[in-house]
């Protein structure tokens, strides 16, 4: 039960209640949409209100529909010939056909437009009429007996700019040579455009831009393109990765698929058009419109998309959020990532000066000029230090020749982990690999933009870029000033390529205070713009510097718009890891001794507070050798083999406890195959069972009718108690007897399925780490074989026992004890370290064999090779609890940053909208645009924030619920769960939860910047 409740989950996409009043924002639409869902975490018993159904049941009717709709593309295939009839109908003029104009009545009707829903036929005047605020449909003429293509133009329409619809200037001049080319999405137009050029005419390239046509040129412009060809490249080339060559080109096939009208090319107007477009957009979303100083008082990286789940002290932080208890304080950290992408390359083409950016440092790339000097300073001076770790490929390709022919050999960036967002002046371009040189101005330079106290970097090469970090910053000679608390750790995607001293230094599963962050955002990132490596590899610097700079901004914002959906996806995630991760701990802490868990707790505690003292999750693996692991098994096969040889008496002097155990030594033996001298002790023992069991042969005899008549002695049935108690005579001694042996063996088997288990693990990690060569890989592997045949032995020999314990339970009456030795299945015959498959550290779980009480207290509890097993696994258990419990802690603080962060930029959009009128007072239409703007961001912003608000409104509720039922569990397992009455009284209870609420709209944020 509770395991189905835990497959409901938050829903991700949800949307607005139609019966709330306020603007909405459509979130992107979901894959799969739940009407009734549930706490994935919470068990039986437990359910869910309504008011956390944040996505309605929109397709109430689509069982019904869908029935109708099973097979579409079967029901159209018979179709097809009416379908193609019909398009084929389109070709002529229809129920058209008359002589007379649809419109006038008088004149002849000749032509029709294929961009109007009207398909009357019309004569020209009545189409010039009709088009007057159309001038860029595409008309076809009827000739004789088809349709061909005309232009408005040549039926003579003029676009009259600079007057209102329907007016004509007394005095209009004309583009030269009365040509103008207009790119629209319909394709690319020549038209007869008239200027206004009355005594209070604006300028020609103003006149354009108010008939929302943007010119190609300042001075006297003969091409244009619609914003809305604009937009749609604009929003198409980010999504899609569309080149403008490819789409110029589709616009032009649409103008003419022949090749019968040649048109003037205006690909390179085109590409400066986009490229001016981009920088208008990004200005004006920026708020630098509002600026009386506008674009020249434009600071480095201004025009960046912020991260609003990032901190940003003075925007979505405490005012006091300084002052925060040690304990609280690492949720204000930033999470950023440092990596280099060598797909994004560029050819030595064109230059800076002759390309120079429009953006150059005000958005992603850092400022060119002051980059270079700095490389071209510190280049040399700066060493590539010797690396203490693996051969990676980031340290390796600094220092390899090849890169003559490329201006840039990729680039570096630096990016927010948590969140997948590039940060501002974080990227620039790397002239051979990721040289510290490199890195340490991208970092140093977007760490200059960002306020947070305490920064976790995630780096593939951490490890050898932190170890002279601070000594680099003091080379540099002032030039950065860099105080930050930094903790540096390597991806965990990284990190097993590295050292194991890397493994246990560097890991985010080990470190305190970073939750259950991977450091691979930043790698998923450069997949959405790895589709532009090619195009921008042909590119001048400064048109490169301002695609890539577009590109990231809309890959920011699309992150932005989907942080509904992926905060909740992670408070799902967090509540259920947590839930699972802290039970799994503490059923494995209950299986160790108090005492030794309260001084690796102790151990652990005092190195996450000052990684100086000894690491606990560095194990001391001993030192094996082939000849070692030969001389360990022959003395494990001389135990078996003294055990399998009892000084048998004859059942006069037997004790019947002695008669038990001998029949699980010669069950073992059966086990093994041992045929040598078995029959003979087997038939003794038949004698002495003779005695206790009477009748015994004649069941044997049946069971052993069918089967041949030599049978081997490993297949001779025993008989013992617990597999004929129905069907003969057992006195009771006799089978309390055997279920007391039997609980032994088992508990026996399972030591030493453990053991065996940790031999074969220090086997494969000798093997792989040190034999090489076929002869001696042979010789480890069959040693190999040899420990994992003791493997299936032991549980073989485990469940035959737990199979006899089940048979006696009900005759003995016994109750409780396969809680602790459980049903033994092949997944479960795992190492300590070893998960189920697919699992990763942080979401790894441990066998039940090695969390059965007892097992740091068993017969191996003097091993201390098992002992140090025991703690670096404990260790790592109790890691994993922290970490998902961090998880659920920072998930809800990135919400209420969220909130707070769309709160204060509601708020700044305001206050630019109120200074407006007197900055622009000369200027009403221009005011009213500036005010009208703002507004609609300020009110973007908190509609934004209102959805979030609704959808995130439960989710403090659950994660608080969830760990009162986890505590619940632990002190009483007897006791009642928490009810649906319980949630909802501490939902609607006049109170606010006190451990945790979002901010309301009287939120306080400081002024600080």
């Amino acid at each position: 039960m509770r395991k189905r409740r835990r497959q409901a989950a938050f829903s991700e996409y949800p949307v607005s209640n139609s019966d709330e009043e306020g603007p909405t924002v459509a979130p992107p639409p979901p894959a799969t949409i739940y009407r009734h869902t549930q706490y994935s975490i919470l068990p039986s018993g437990v359910s869910v209100s309504s008011s956390f159904n944040v996505v309605p049941d929109i397709a109430c009717n689509s069982q019904t529909h869908t029935q109708s709709q099973d097979d579409p593309f079967g029901t159209w295939i018979p179709e097809i010939d009416k379908w193609l009839a019909e398009i084929m109908r389109l070709e002529g003029r229809g129920h058209f056909s008359q002589d007379k104009c649809s419109g006038c009545g008088v004149n002849e009707a000749a032509y029709r437009c294929e961009d109007c829903h009207d398909l009357r036929m019309y004569c020209n005047t009545c189409c010039l009429r009709l088009h007057a605020r159309s001038p860029l449909h595409r008309m076809r003429v009827w000739v004789h007996d088809h349709f061909k293509r005309i232009t408005l133009k040549a039926m003579g329409i003029r676009i009259q700019l600079g007057h209102p619809a329907g007016e004509r200037c007394v005095n209009p001049t004309r583009p030269f040579r009365d040509d103008f080319t207009i790119i629209d999405l319909t394709g690319i137009h020549s038209v007869a455009v008239d200027f206004c050029n009355c005594e209070t005419a604006h300028p020609l390239t103003q006149q354009l831009l108010r008939a929302r046509i943007f010119p190609a040129t300042t001075i006297a412009p003969k091409t244009g393109a619609t914003f809305r060809v604009l937009e749609h490249f604009h929003i198409e080339s980010a999504q899609a990765g569309v080149s403008a060559q490819a789409f110029y080109n589709t616009l032009a096939r649409r103008t003419d698929n022949t090749g019968l009208s040649p048109l003037t090319n205006r690909y390179s107007a085109f590409l400066r058009m986009m490229r001016e477009w981009r920088y208008l957009k990004a200005l004006k979303r920026a708020g630098r419109g509002h600026d009386p100083g506008g674009r020249t008082s434009t600071l480095s990286g201004e025009l960046a998309v912020l991260c609003p789940a990032c901190p940003h002290p003075g925007k979505n932080l405490p005012l006091d959020w300084e002052h925060t208890t040690p304990e609280r304080i690492w949720l204000y950290r930033l999470f950023v990532g440092i990596d280099g992408n060598f797909r994004l390359k560029r050819r030595k083409v064109s230059s800076d000066d002759t390309d120079p950016s429009l953006t150059n440092g005000q958005a992603y790339f850092v400022e060119e000029t002051a980059y270079k000097h700095h490389i071209e300073t510190f280049g040399k001076t700066i060493k590539e230090e010797t690396n203490t770790c693996n051969n990676h490929d980031a340290a390796k390709l600094a220092n390899v020749k090849g890169y003559e022919s490329l201006a840039a050999s990729g680039v570096v960036s630096v990016q927010c982990t948590r969140h997948e967002m590039r940060l501002p002046c974080s990227v620039g371009d790397l002239q051979r690999g990721e040289r510290y040189v490199n890195v340490d101005y991208i970092f140093f330079s977007t760490m200059s933009l960002l306020f947070a106290a305490f920064v976790v970097v995630s780096y593939d090469i951490a490890c050898q870029w932190s170890r002279n970090f601070w000594k680099r910053i003091r080379s540099y000679q002032g030039l950065f000033g860099y105080d930050k608390v930094t903790t540096f750790l390597v991806p965990k995607f990284h990190l097993p390529a590295h050292l194991d001293f890397c493994k246990d230094n560097y890991s985010f599963h080990f470190t305190r205070g970073v939750a259950h962050t991977d450091g691979e955002g930043i790698e998923r990132g450069w997949s959405l713009t790895n589709i532009f490596g090619p195009s921008t590899k042909e590119m001048g610097p400064g048109a490169r510097r301002d695609l890539l700079d577009d590109v990231f901004g809309d890959h920011n914002w699309r992150k932005i718009v989907r942080l509904i959906s992926s905060l909740l996806k992670r408070a799902k995630q967090a509540a259920e890891g947590c839930y699972k991760h802290m039970k799994e701990f503490e059923e494995f802490n209950a299986a160790i001794p108090p005492a030794q868990a309260a001084q690796w707790g102790a151990e652990l505690n005092a190195w996450e507070h000052d990684p100086s003292n000894k690491n606990p999750f560095t194990a001391t693996l001993p030192a094996l050798t082939q000849a070692a692991v030969r001389r360990r098994l022959a003395e494990q096969e001389a135990v078996v083999a003294n055990r399998a040889q009892p000084t048998l008496v004859w059942h006069q002097s037997m004790s019947p406890s002695s008669f038990i155990s001998t029949a699980l030594v010669l069950e073992e033996q059966q086990i093994l195959e041992r045929r040598n001298i078995l029959r003979r002790r087997i038939e003794v023992w038949f004698d002495v069972q003779r005695t206790y069991i009477p009748g015994v042969d004649t069941l044997r005899a049946l069971l052993t009718a069918s089967k041949p008549s030599e049978i081997h002695a490993e297949m001779l049935p025993l008989l013992l108690p617990s597999q004929i108690h129905q069907s003969a005579s057992c006195h009771y001694i006799l089978l309390d007897y055997e279920w007391q042996l039997r609980e032994g063996q088992a508990y026996e088997a399972l030591d030493n399925l453990r053991s065996h288990l940790r031999l074969r693990s220090y086997l494969v990690t000798f093997k792989n780490q040190w034999v090489s060569g076929q002869r001696p890989t042979t010789r480890a592997r069959s040693i190999i074989d040899t420990v994992q045949r003791n493997i299936n032995n032991d549980a073989a020999t485990y469940r035959a026992s737990r199979g006899a314990l089940i048979t006696l339970t009900a005759p003995l009456g016994k109750s409780g004890w396969d809680t602790t030795l459980r049903d033994l299945v092949d997944s479960d015959i795992r190492a300590i370290t070893s998960g189920e498959m697919f699992e990763t550290e942080g979401r790894r779980t441990m066998s039940w064999i090695w969390k059965t009480s007892g097992v740091a207290g068993s017969g191996d509890s003097s091993d201390p090779d098992l002992h140090d097993m025991l703690r670096v696994e404990w260790c790592k258990a109790r890691a994993r609890a922290d970490r998902w419990k961090e998880e659920c802690d920072l998930v809800q603080e990135e919400m209420r940053r969220v909130l707070q962060f769309f709160n204060w930029q509601s708020k700044h959009w305001q206050a630019r909208a109120d200074a407006v009128p007197a900055a622009a007072a000369a200027d009403s239409d221009s005011a009213e645009g500036l005010v009208a703007y703002a507004r609609r961001q300020a009110d973007l912003r908190w509609s934004m924030r209102e959805l979030c608000q609704r959808s995130w409104q439960d989710v403090p509720i659950y994660m608080n619920l969830g760990m009162e039922t986890l505590e619940s569990e632990t002190s009483e397992d007897n006791e009642d769960e928490p009810s649906l009455a319980h949630m909802e009284d501490q939902k609607h209870a006049g109170d606010p939860d006190p451990s945790y609420s979002f901010p309301t709209e009287s939120t306080e944020i400081s002024d600080e910047t």
